[in-house]
């Protein structure tokens, strides 16, 4: 009989768990992504991670990409304080997009 196969979210991973899925990617997991519809018809991403008698899929964090990207647009223009007194440099044309 082949290996369990289990769907579990990283929330819900103990700290022993994170630990050995930090050494199997220590250089991040980025690459190793998969995607999935889970029954409702969601995707959901997750990573590969094996045990000896298991086989996982864990689930990453669900982003509100809306959010994100509100958050970056604010933070980005909280940096400029008055627009009204930037001005435009000498190797800069203003018709230029």
């Amino acid at each position: 009989m082949g290996k369990k196969r289990i769907i579990k979210s990283y929330e819900q991973l103990s700290e022993d768990m994170v630990e050995k899925l930090k050494a199997k990617y220590p250089d991040g997991y980025e690459d190793r992504t998969i995607t999935f519809t889970n029954p409702r018809g969601e995707i959901e991403v997750a990573i590969p991670f094996e045990t000896d008698d298991i086989y996982y899929l864990i689930k990453l964090p669900r982003t509100n990409a809306s959010e994100e990207e509100e958050e970056t647009e604010s933070s980005s223009y909280d940096e400029f304080d008055n627009f009204e007194s930037l001005e435009i440099g000498d190797d800069v044309s203003e018709d230029e997009e």
